[in-house]
This record gives C-alpha cells, structure tokens and sequence, in this order.
C-alpha cells in the first residue's frame, strides 16, 4: 500500500462494505516499516500515543477486570514478536502499567480486546465485547461509549452495519481459530490529518480557499487473531494519513474517487461526511483538469 503503484488505494480496496478479510503472517504482523514509506511516522507516532496516555488517559484507556488476563498475554505476545523481528523492545519498560497499556506503548497500533459472551437467542454464535482497549488514535468514536459492548452495539452508528455485516461478522469471529491473524485495509476521506478524532459532529469543515492536500485519506491497517490462553481476539489498528495531494498527479485518481463517491448511499455519504469535502475536490479537478 505505498500509494505509488498504479491504482490508488481507494481504487484497489472499492467502496463496498464487505469484510475483504486476507490472511497475514507472523512476520508481518505487526510490521515495522511505513506503508506509506514515511521513515519518520513510526516515530512520531509512538510520541503522540504516549502523550495521549499521559495527559487523556481516561478518553483513550479503558479496561474491565474481565481483560485482565488477556491484556498480560498481549504484553507477552507483543514483546516476543518485537525481539523476534524487530530487534527487541526498545525505551524502558512499563512494569507499574496496565500490561495492555504498556504493550500499546511499544508499537503505533492500536490494542482492543474483546471477549466471547454466550446469547440467549443462538447458543451457536457468541456476542464478542469490547472489554479492555489502548485506542490513541479514534476515527470518530468515544472509546467510553462502546465499552461492554458486543460487535453490533460497537457498530451501532455504522449505516447498513445490521442488513450487511452483522451476522458474518458475528460468525467469524465466534469460528475463529488459535494460529491464524486476518487482515484488512479500512479507508475514509477526512478534512484533517489529526489522527486523535473521537467526535464525529466535530469534524472540520474545509476553509473556502481549502487545496488538495487539506483533504486527506485516512487508511487503517488493521488485524484480528485469537488469543490461544484466554480465547479472547485481539483487534489491532495502524493508521496512517496521507494528503490527497500524493496521487493528483495520477491519471484519473481524483476523478474515481468523485465517482466511487457518488456511489454511496445517502447515509453512507452522511456518515462519511462526504458533503464536507467534495465540493472542494471537485473544484480541484474542474481548475486543475
């Protein structure tokens, strides 16, 4: 994903909500370089991560005792990984922390667990919830809000989340087994390169003489694997945000985005914020065409 090849991101991912799933290796699981080839994000990231933790603490920390466990067996399971393809954990240890707040610290991706909960209505598929998370860096949610909940309560806001993925997403993660890490890319257009953005209705509106680098897409990397001592999944996610600007200059890049746009349903367009950007991203290509 290095947005240099000859599709862009949003043309080789698609507009569809499905849950594009691929296997991921234990090597690459938690990788070191950018994807982006940014040497200096990793970096920047681990910094701004740490000052969330030390200034926000309770808007990106949450965790029930029911994680507990869990949350020391992510701390070991990052750590090895780390020594194994990254040359070993560097910066002091965080003994006197919550061992998946230290483990956070190690890495720029994100940490959530999420516990099986037997339902009532379908003995065969468990309700998978939200029970500890390190989440520095929120697309649009209040991590306070979605604690305890199950994967539908979590995805609540989401348009078209009940009819489309509800019921496989709830399958997959019920049939999930030890050994196996999943992948995906997630995609969206925003109009700031924040990467702390918990409030949706407070999302910025673009300035009148706004560019194509004040609109950006905002990529998440994201990997799902079952933890083999607690049976809980650990959800990772790495973000990444790059200025539209970086693929102006391909041939029709901006243009299929205007159009896999156009594509979404009105709530879908809503819930993107759509009408927050495309104006001036048609302006761009209508001067710069």
């Amino acid at each position: 994903m290095d947005g240099h090849g000859e599709q862009t991101p949003w043309q080789r991912l698609g507009h569809r909500f499905t849950l594009g799933l691929r296997s991921r290796a234990e090597a690459d699981w938690l990788p070191r370089e950018d994807a982006f080839g940014n040497p200096e994000r990793r970096s920047r990231q681990l910094a701004e991560k740490a000052s969330l933790f030390d200034a926000r603490h309770n808007e990106v920390f949450a965790a029930t005792p029911e994680g507990l466990a869990a949350s020391h067996e992510v701390m070991a399971m990052v750590s090895a990984h780390l020594a194994a393809y990254h040359g070993g954990v560097t910066g002091a240890p965080h003994h006197d922390l919550h061992p998946l707040e230290a483990a956070a610290r190690l890495v720029p991706e994100d940490l959530l667990l999420l516990a099986p909960h037997a339902r009532d209505d379908d003995p065969d598929i468990l309700d998978w919830c939200l029970v500890a998370a390190a989440l520095g860096f929120p697309a649009h949610w209040v991590l306070a809000d979605k604690m305890g909940r199950p994967l539908a309560g979590i995805h609540e806001p989401v348009p078209h989340y009940g009819e489309q993925l509800e019921a496989p997403m709830d399958r997959f993660f019920t049939r999930m087994q030890v050994g196996p890490i999943s992948h995906r890319w997630n995609w969206s257009v925003v109009t700031t390169d924040q990467l702390f953005t918990p409030h949706r209705t407070r999302r910025t509106p673009l300035k009148p003489d706004a560019g194509i680098n004040d609109i950006f897409l905002r990529m998440e990397s994201q990997t799902l694997r079952k933890l083999a001592d607690s049976g809980q999944i650990l959800f990772t996610i790495r973000t990444y945000v790059e200025p539209l600007g970086r693929w102006a200059d391909m041939p029709g890049a901006l243009e299929s985005l205007v159009e896999m746009l156009g594509l979404l349903t009105p709530q879908m367009r809503d819930y993107k914020g759509v009408e927050l950007f495309e104006d001036a991203l048609k302006a761009h290509i209508t001067t710069s065409g």
